[in-house]
């Protein structure tokens, strides 16, 4: 079943020490884009976390922001340089702008990093262990909320696929009697232009049809139409990304009808390829959602 490349997913785990959220998104992209917000002191694992990320989606452009509460207290250091540049740098703007208040303990309490935590590096191990758990169970609703929509979608583009399939049975149907219709049409035309008193040269005319026909000759596009939806529709029963194929597809389809009317010798056929050209262009919009 086709995968949405869109979607979303929360999740919140809490431990004796740790209380962890996961939130992810993901949007539509070529390749697989993958921004990753965390805290500082899991800053080591972003390659890591990147990597578990990759063995669930292949394509999107993802965004991870994981959150840590600790449910027990740790060490606190302060960074006293840094604590006093805000300070000088608070106390001229006050200065400048004429502020009769002055600068309190709680003004420096908005900027986090002067305050660090000295977190043990078994401690950093241990909430790691933890936030992967939380990491893979959101990673795994998100795939299931790709999907239920990746449903929605795959049954709009199997309607897509069957109707250019309709398109080139029709197409097939009337190239069938085309070598007739040009006969007809060549003849009318000829008829026109020769005088009453001279007879047409059978042979020669028998020659100019074929000729005309030859050139107008489209039973190579129909059979690669065909091959084409066929391989679509065996997409559609694959458990696994394929979005990037099923895009080539649509390109291939869309060279058979220029192709086919480019040949076109009639009118029918041409209007045939047009709609399939119009249908083409909805089912490669709507394959930029999958997977």
């Amino acid at each position: 079943m086709l995968k949405s490349m869109t979607g979303y997913a929360k999740v919140e785990k809490f431990s004796e020490k740790f209380r962890v959220s996961c939130e992810v998104k993901s949007l539509n992209s070529k390749g697989l884009d993958i921004n990753v917000s965390l805290p500082y002191y899991l800053s080591s694992k972003e390659i890591e976390i990147t990597k578990i990320i990759s063995s669930f989606l292949t394509r999107g452009k993802v965004n991870v922001r994981i959150n840590v509460k600790f449910l027990t207290p740790v060490n606190l250091s302060i960074d006293y340089v840094m604590a006093k540049s805000y300070y000088d740098t608070l106390e001229g703007v006050r200065e400048s702008l004429g502020i009769q208040n002055s600068i309190v303990l709680g003004d420096l309490l908005n900027f986090r990093e002067i305050f660090r935590g000295d977190i043990e590096d078994e401690v950093v191990e241990e909430l790691w262990n933890f936030t992967k758990e939380v990491l893979s169970s959101s990673l795994e609703m998100l795939v299931e909320e790709r999907k239920k929509e990746g449903q929605k979608i795959c049954k709009d583009i199997e309607n897509m696929v069957n109707k250019i399939e309709e398109i080139t049975l029709n197409i097939e149907k009337v190239a069938s009697d085309m070598k007739e219709e040009i006969a007809k049409k060549l003849r009318e035309s000829v008829e026109e232009i020769l005088p009453e008193n001279v007879e047409m040269d059978t042979n020669q005319f028998e020659t100019a049809v074929a000729l005309i026909a030859d050139k107008a000759d489209i039973r190579e596009e129909i059979e690669r139409l065909k091959s084409h939806i066929d391989r679509m529709k065996e997409l559609l029963l694959k458990d696994e990304p394929v979005g990037m194929l099923f895009n080539f597809l649509t390109q291939e389809v869309h060279r058979e009808f220029n192709t086919i009317l480019s040949k076109s010798r009639m009118l029918e056929i041409s209007n045939l390829a047009l709609e399939g050209k119009y249908i083409n262009s909805q089912l490669k919009e709507q394959i930029q959602n999958v997977e």
